[in-house]
């Protein structure tokens, strides 16, 4: 299998085949002149991503499907075959026979055959979402720009990043613009209710989608990612609004459920009003749709606000 990059100094000499330098968590690594052929994107956002920028005939596999309507397509997304519900074992992975595989959390690549330092070894380009590398910064918009800029040569994409790129500034300045100077809702993330009441603090994407869109996380001031919150501790802080994921683990409506028939969770304001808002759980990653959703959030809590 051709080799379609590798780690700099690691594998490769310095080779005029070699076209270019892509910085991915915080290592070097050099691309190949020839975009990939064969491409697994081990997560639904970073599938997305490559279907964005115009890149799906590439793709031969994709899995760990997480919204609830791409669950239902046991066998194909966008007519590109699931190789798995979560993540494909490794004998599954290599008889794609890719040339790059893409994940979007740092659990895509494991510890043995599936580690991105094996991937290399066996001559398969990897890539990770810079909102996965371990240690990145809280400029979650940052970490978009950059994985368009470096997909984009990649995949030698480079005009479609571009696009991509000037529509998602297009839509952050709509969303700041119809955010307006008036006091931000308080909102309250839930992003599962399996094991609790399961949020985000400062340290989430929520909490920087949420400013986008000119509202406020409720439990921002706490500096973690993930944060589980107690029924008691909610009621008391009474958010203006409440956002559930639409996971398919976790199903708004499942949620809907629990929020409206817990005798304490139902005396919430937010729950009384019907101030929920729904949005599907990859749209709350930070993705090349997320200044989409930031603007269609500042829109939906733009209602609310003139209704409070």
């Amino acid at each position: 299998m051709k080799p379609l990059w590798c780690a700099l100094g690691a594998l490769f000499s310095s080779s005029a085949a070699m076209a270019d330098n892509v910085r991915n968590c915080g290592e070097h690594w050099q691309v190949s002149a020839s975009p990939p052929a064969r491409i697994v994107a081990l997560n639904q956002h970073a599938a997305d991503l490559v279907l964005a920028l115009d890149a799906g005939s590439s793709l031969v596999g994709v899995a760990y499907l997480d919204d609830t309507d791409a669950g239902q397509r046991p066998t194909a997304y966008f007519g590109v075959p699931v190789i798995a519900r979560q993540y494909p074992s490794s004998e599954v992975l290599y008889a794609q026979q890719p040339d790059l595989v893409i994940g979007g959390f740092a659990t895509a690549f494991g510890d043995g055959v599936t580690s991105r330092s094996a991937l290399a070894r066996n001559g398969i380009g990897s890539y990770l979402l810079e909102s996965a590398c371990n240690g990145h910064s809280l400029d979650y918009f940052g970490h978009v720009r950059n994985d368009l800029l470096n997909l984009g040569a990649l995949l030698h994409k480079q005009p479609e990043a571009k696009a991509l790129l000037a529509a998602m500034e297009a839509d952050l300045a709509n969303a700041r613009a119809l955010a307006g100077t008036q006091k931000p809702l308080s909102v309250f993330y839930l992003d599962s209710e399996v094991k609790g009441l399961d949020s985000e603090g400062r340290r989430g994407f929520v909490s920087t989608l949420l400013d986008a869109a000119g509202a406020k996380n409720l439990f921002a001031e706490i500096n973690q990612y993930r944060v589980t919150v107690s029924r008691e501790t909610l009621l008391v802080s009474d958010p203006d609004v409440i956002l559930l994921a639409d996971a398919d683990w976790s199903p708004a409506s499942r949620k809907r459920y629990l929020l409206t028939h817990d005798p304490v969770l139902s005396q919430l304001r937010a729950v009384r009003e019907n101030r929920l808002i729904v949005i599907p759980f990859t749209q709350l990653l930070p993705t090349v749709a997320s200044g989409r959703v930031a603007l269609e959030l500042a829109r939906q809590l733009n209602t609310l606000q003139k209704n409070k």
